[in-house]
């Protein structure tokens, strides 16, 4: 069972999305875990909750170019997962449970506050967390985005092994001193810059040594790797093939719709095809897995259309 408790309005922390971050208590596991959360637009707009990609660069300020391309027509909320961005990041074991129940709380908090639907798009791997909650939540869902949807961490995807067979990967990561300088190796610029131009963006143009500095300052903040490996190693993994969430879809008391990332890596790819077979809307754009934050006003375009 978990908690939510609502704090006050935090000025301190950076805005992403252009809205005002507020910070929310979570108890995952027994343990009291903050997340910041951040809305933008008329409290009685149309609500939209806005879930980041699962990576190590993970933040919700991946959603800034959707936010502006949405403009105040509607309330959007965005938040960093436990373990990522402005978030709290404990010395936790992380997976897809103790994001589901994160997320619950979330919803929980959003519910009590709001009469309407909630929009839910998920970002990435962020998608099979929110899935997970399809039978417990979804009839209070307008409907469920998903956006270059996957459900597998980059070892499973790359090796097609199982998220188990990699935690010696996260206890070696875990692991005082040794593990910082592993992570430190690990995100390097060089590092960040291949795997953000093979897997995530299109234009190279985006690759500029500031935005890089960026991207590693959010890999590199106290307690990052935690849950950063969690997420490389598979450790965030709700299943270990899309048989998962295919049932997952099953449960659902609201549309699906599925946006597929044209240029996303073959095996990726692959995963969001099939699920796409399921959904009752499917939209289709020119991005990688980060098509969400590159391709913001597309995104909006297509998620605003009739």
């Amino acid at each position: 069972m978990h908690e939510v408790e609502y704090l006050d309005v935090t000025m301190n922390l950076r805005s992403r999305i252009g809205g005002i971050p507020e910070n929310l208590h979570v108890n995952l596991n027994g343990r009291d875990v903050r997340v910041t959360l951040e809305r933008r637009g008329p409290e009685n707009g149309e609500l939209w909750l806005l879930l980041p990609a699962l990576s190590t660069v993970s933040s919700r300020g991946e959603w800034h170019d959707f936010a502006d391309a949405m403009g105040e027509r509607c309330q959007l909320v965005s938040f960093d997962w436990p373990g990522f961005g402005d978030s709290e990041r404990p010395a936790m074991a992380y997976n897809a449970n103790a994001l589901r129940e994160a997320l619950n709380g979330i919803l929980q908090h959003l519910q009590g506050a709001d009469l309407n639907k909630i929009n839910v798009m998920a970002a990435g791997h962020s998608a099979p967390i929110a899935l997970g909650l399809a039978e417990q939540c979804s009839r209070k869902w307008a409907q469920i985005v998903v956006v270059a949807p996957t459900f597998r961490g980059p070892l499973p995807t790359m090796t097609g092994r199982a998220g188990q067979s990699f935690n010696w990967v996260r206890r070696l990561v875990e692991l005082p001193l040794i593990g910082p300088l592993l992570y430190r190796l690990n995100t390097s610029r060089a590092i960040l810059k291949l795997m953000l131009r093979r897997h995530v963006w299109v234009n190279r143009n985006l690759l500029t040594p500031q935005r890089l500095r960026e991207q590693q300052q959010i890999s590199r903040q106290p307690g990052a790797r935690f849950a950063s490996v969690a997420f490389v190693s598979g450790g965030l993994d709700a299943a270990s093939d899309s048989r998962w969430w295919l049932a997952q879809v099953q449960n659902l008391h609201c549309p699906l719709h599925v946006v597929l990332a044209n240029e996303a890596p073959p095996r990726s790819k692959q995963e969001m095809l099939t699920l796409a077979d399921k959904a009752d809307r499917v939209s289709d754009i020119d991005g990688r897995l980060g098509l969400h934050e590159e391709f913001g006003q597309e995104l909006a375009q297509s998620v605003s259309a009739n």
